[in-house]
């Protein structure tokens, strides 16, 4: 019992012994990456990171139409590395859990057209919700927290494709005050949903430092 306990804590601490990277970036869609690799092998490992920090927004005017745009973007990744070739090249495969959305809100003032039907938005708003699926697959490629003997500061980068499609929905209170129809809502929505279908990944990016110890 005592033979067998020790095994246990020996692999325990063997692999817990292992080189481990932490690591920083900058990319897209979130502005910097924070983030944890475990290099299980010289052919696999595994990875989670934090990307985020993106939060932008704008007022502007369009033919006398008032708008506020807003984009934000945080995602958390989880993903398995295969390093094909043995070195720092890795092929990449994972899942990410996101906050990324897009909002536009029109109030007041000007024409705007809805389903092809001329409004006058005084004391109106139309507001436009574009979001990416809360979770969606992940491939890509990268370089670096590969397996090796050598500690201290290093480099890694990564691209790839977040695989989903993007929503849209609206709220308005035109409806309300009879000045077009929920068909026509629900028109001009979908055709804002048809110029997204084509839509369907997002691309990712991050370079950086990574530290190992």
């Amino acid at each position: 019992m005592n033979k067998q306990l020790a095994i246990i804590v020996l692999a325990v601490v063997g692999a817990s012994a292992q080189a481990q990277d932490s690591y920083i970036g900058l990319g897209l869609p979130g502005v910097f990456t924070l983030g944890y690799a475990q290099p299980l092998s010289p052919s696999w490992g595994l990875r989670a990171d934090y990307a985020g920090g993106l939060n932008i927004s704008k007022d502007g005017n369009q033919d006398g139409v008032n708008a506020v745009g807003s984009f934000k973007a945080n995602r958390l990744g989880a993903y398995a590395d295969w390093f094909p070739f043995g070195g720092g090249f890795r092929l990449v495969g994972g899942v990410t859990f996101n906050d990324i959305k897009a909002e536009l809100n029109a109030v007041g003032g000007g024409t705007t057209t809805i389903n092809n039907i001329p409004v006058d938005m005084t004391g109106q708003n139309f507001s436009v919700a574009i979001k990416f699926p809360a979770t969606s697959p992940y491939v890509g490629i990268g370089y670096g927290h590969h397996k090796s003997d050598s500690k201290g500061m290093g480099f890694y980068a990564d691209f790839g494709l977040m695989v989903g499609s993007f929503t849209a929905t609206t709220t308005t209170s035109l409806v309300t005050n009879n000045l077009v129809t929920q068909a026509d809502v629900d028109a001009q929505t979908q055709k804002m949903r048809d110029s997204l279908g084509s839509l369907t990944v997002l691309p990712s990016a991050s370079i950086g430092l990574l530290y190992r110890y």
